[in-house]
């Protein structure tokens, strides 16, 4: 009778912790990227997130920008964290400064919130290792019709950036 309340707590048990396990997973630093809804939008984004992650394990998320919405709007209204936008006069922090003349700017949680704390270094990183000529390899890519996101990622591991 023992070994019969013993098996039971035990299936209970393993029950109960196959269903949390995957809840506890999915939680985690987890920055908003704001792009276009082209491809080359999604070439940026890739080119953040694929290094961010695996650089300091944080997890994006892609938002795209409304119809004449601008990176800087979004920013300010808090609708994203980090975006590509031409130079422009403003106080939003640049982070990267892309050699095609694009800066990626960014709100204050990225900057200012601690599981975000190896986000800046990883991105000065990137910023002295990407080139025009990288760029433009992307863009050949994506123009025979490799998706965006093995495109970076390919590059990144023929640079050994990851």
């Amino acid at each position: 009778m023992a070994v019969s309340a013993l098996k039971k707590f035990f299936c209970v048990g393993l029950g109960l912790l196959v269903l949390v396990q995957p809840v506890g997973a999915c939680f985690g630093p987890q920055i908003f990227i704001g792009t276009a809804a082209d491809l080359e939008g999604e070439m940026y984004y890739h080119l953040i997130a694929i290094y961010l992650h695996e650089k300091t394990g944080i997890d994006t998320t892609r938002v795209m920008l409304k119809p004449g919405q601008s990176t800087l709007e979004a920013i300010a209204a808090g609708e994203i964290d980090l975006g590509f936008d031409l130079p422009q006069k403003t106080d939003i922090p640049v982070l990267l400064q892309l050699k095609n003349g694009l800066n990626l700017y960014s709100g204050s949680r990225p900057l200012k919130d601690l599981q975000f704390s190896t986000l800046g270094r990883a991105l000065e990183k990137l910023n002295q290792s990407l080139a025009v000529e990288h760029l433009e390899q992307l863009r050949r890519a994506l123009s025979t019709g490799v998706l965006p996101a093995t495109a970076v990622r390919q590059l990144m591991q023929q640079q050994g950036w990851i």
